[in-house]
């Protein structure tokens, strides 16, 4: 049975704005727990603007702010970036509460977050590149290679060969060089992953808790779009013309395609756990092979693109029931 305390005062407001700031404050002060819970920063917002409605998600996110500042202001004064990064969290949030409430396509709902997420970021990074006197590009490239730095510090300290690192600090520059090239695809696939991670964490959530959530359909008959396969073949042809913009062009498109295909690979997979009847602890043995092994991904992509003429879902068969 709900508590109410009366008015906005009530216990799921107060208990909102004690989760939503202990799930920020993890991320910024403790490292270990806050690299594991950043990509989900947004989901308290997301479940408390849905559930109090907008006036009250509002004045929660609102609550939430002053009391994180107020709280980080006693352990370091420079707390613009946490700022910047709560406003991030909780607009996504609320974001795709709104999102969710609209019951459109998965297509469409996962589309639109990552193009608002996108536009924004690039809005940020003109602001940051004009207020720092440097262009956007040199931001990115200054970014990426510090990252390259601070991962040798880190192999440094690991049980990692002298010949490794050797290797990697010869190459790091190429590294670098490499990743500011496909910066744009790896924001794209990120920024993708964070709103799917979010949506289907939501989803337990609000079955959970009675609150509405769209119904998708079976996503295990989902599919990439036929066309896209030419924008895969152009991308692909784009990195044999010699020429250093449209060389990489192509293959942030293709990292893109493949990121997509690779989704398309997962519903088949899943589509074939269905039909099969999978127990439940041999799919995440699965998953987690796949996170481990990398070249998987691979292959997973591979199969959801070639499901566009090989029709896989057609070749699975449920099991006969023995039954009569």
């Amino acid at each position: 049975m709900k508590e109410e305390w009366g008015g906005l005062l009530n216990r799921d407001f107060v208990l909102g704005i004690v989760i939503t700031t202990l799930s920020f404050l993890s991320v910024v002060l403790i490292p270990l727990v806050g690299a594991v819970v950043v990509v989900l920063t947004p989901l308290p917002f997301l479940f408390y603007f849905t559930k109090l409605g907008r006036f009250g998600g509002g004045v929660l996110f609102g609550a939430s702010l002053m009391l994180a500042l107020l709280i980080l202001s006693f352990f370091n004064p420079s707390i613009l970036f946490p700022l910047l990064f709560f406003i991030f969290a909780g607009a996504t949030g609320m974001m795709l509460a709104e999102v969710l409430r609209r019951s459109w396509s998965i297509e469409k709902t996962l589309t639109v977050p990552v193009a608002v997420l996108l536009i924004c970021s690039g809005c940020l990074l003109l602001l940051h590149a004009y207020q720092a006197g440097e262009t956007p590009w040199q931001l990115i490239e200054n970014y990426t290679s510090s990252s390259v730095q601070e991962n040798i510090k880190i192999y440094n300290q690991l049980d990692v060969s002298a010949e490794q690192i050797t290797f990697i600090k010869d190459h790091a520059g190429q590294v670098a060089a490499l990743l500011a090239n496909i910066f744009p695809a790896i924001i794209a696939v990120g920024a993708s992953l964070m709103v799917w991670l979010n949506l289907f964490a939501a989803r337990f959530l609000f079955r959970r808790h009675g609150l509405y959530y769209p119904d998708f359909g079976d996503l295990s008959h989902w599919k990439a779009p036929e066309k896209m396969v030419w924008l895969l073949i152009a991308a692909g042809g784009m990195l044999f013309i010699p020429l250093v913009a449209v060389k990489y062009t192509g293959m942030n498109l293709l990292i893109i395609c493949l990121y997509i295909y690779l989704f398309a690979g997962f519903s088949i997979i899943g589509y074939f756990f269905k039909m099969k009847r999978v127990p439940v602890f041999f799919k995440v043995l699965f998953y987690l092979l796949v996170l481990i092994q990398q070249y998987l991904l691979l292959f997973v992509a591979v199969l959801g693109l070639f499901d566009l003429w090989a029709d896989f879902r057609k070749l699975l068969k449920p099991p006969q029931d023995s039954s009569v």
